[in-house]
């Protein structure tokens, strides 16, 4: 269930129509915490929302909780690390 939603980028799309913006690195860094949050999840609960259609509400509660929560993985492992770096500028930063 989880790798048809990462064929289907459901995760991405709700991620990128939250956030109203294109998924910078750190917004496909929340989209794997969301990915692995589905892989370690009791896989008949997340049988019963798959099957139910409720993934669709249940993923986006997951995401509005990494984004505005303080004490989530997507706080400590990205943001903090981003507020103590700079990013790297010029034409090399995408390869």
């Amino acid at each position: 269930m989880v790798e048809a939603l990462g064929r289907q980028r459901r995760v991405e799309t709700i991620v990128a129509d939250m956030t109203r913006r294109p998924l910078d690195a750190a917004l496909k860094d929340l989209c794997q915490i969301v990915y692995l949050h589905l892989l370690t999840m009791d896989e008949d609960k997340l049988r019963d929302l798959y099957d139910t259609g409720d993934i669709q509400f249940y993923l986006i509660r997951v995401i509005q909780l990494q984004l505005h929560g303080h004490r989530t993985t997507y706080d400590r492992e990205v943001r903090r690390f981003q507020s103590i770096t700079n990013p790297i500028e010029g034409d090399f930063a995408d390869e």
